[in-house]
């Protein structure tokens, strides 16, 4: 499947799924496993949660292979987006302790929820971005380059910089707004697992 383009593998690989072929379980662990432990562990910051979660979310892929639905988008993103909902819901419980809440409480463990599913959907969208994006984002935001010396190092005119860094701006801007299928619950709802999340990209 090496030549396949992503949409026919994404296609192949829940076919395989569905078929019960527990080879393809495994390729998929070894494709998508480290983004799943980093983006879990982005929202639960704890080595066995993510391990957990990262269990969880395979699973739960192995058991729904039809879930996933090719024409919201690439399996990458629908993955990444089931690990947020799924780590976002083992926050809400860790948080919660299993005692009754205030809405004063309640309202802190939304938040903090809600700012640690921002953060992993910010990083997720930083590592998949195009490289000429993410590379003009990191010249300018985190080595302090301005529009002409960004253009100067990556070889390319002052508006091609301004360009690429409106663009990667804007895909990072998404991060404040998670897909529907990652949207928080009310208090105290237990999330299912979701069926349908594209990725807004």
């Amino acid at each position: 499947m090496a030549n396949d383009t992503q949409p026919r593998w994404d296609r192949k690989m829940q076919q395989r799924l569905a078929r019960g072929e527990a080879a393809a379980l495994g390729e998929l662990y070894d494709r998508f496993a480290s983004l799943v432990h980093s983006l879990a562990h982005r929202v639960l910051d704890d080595d066995e949660a993510a391990d957990s979660t990262t269990r969880d979310v395979f699973g739960y892929v192995w058991e729904n292979p039809h879930a996933f639905d090719p024409r919201e988008g690439p399996l990458r993103s629908w993955i990444a987006a089931l690990t947020q909902r799924l780590a976002a819901s083992r926050l809400r419980q860790q948080q919660r302790g299993g005692g009754p809440l205030g809405p004063e409480r309640a309202r802190q463990i939304e938040e903090k929820v809600r700012a640690a599913s921002t953060a992993a959907r910010a990083d997720y969208i930083v590592t998949s971005m195009p490289a000429s994006l993410r590379a003009a984002l990191e010249l300018a935001y985190f080595e302090r380059r301005d529009y002409r010396q960004t253009a100067e190092h990556l070889g390319v005119t002052e508006d091609e910089a301004r360009r690429r860094l409106r663009l990667g701006l804007q895909l990072l801007s998404s991060a404040m707004t998670l897909p529907p299928g990652v949207a928080s619950p009310a208090p105290g709802e237990t999330p299912a697992p979701p069926h349908r999340m594209g990725q807004q990209q």
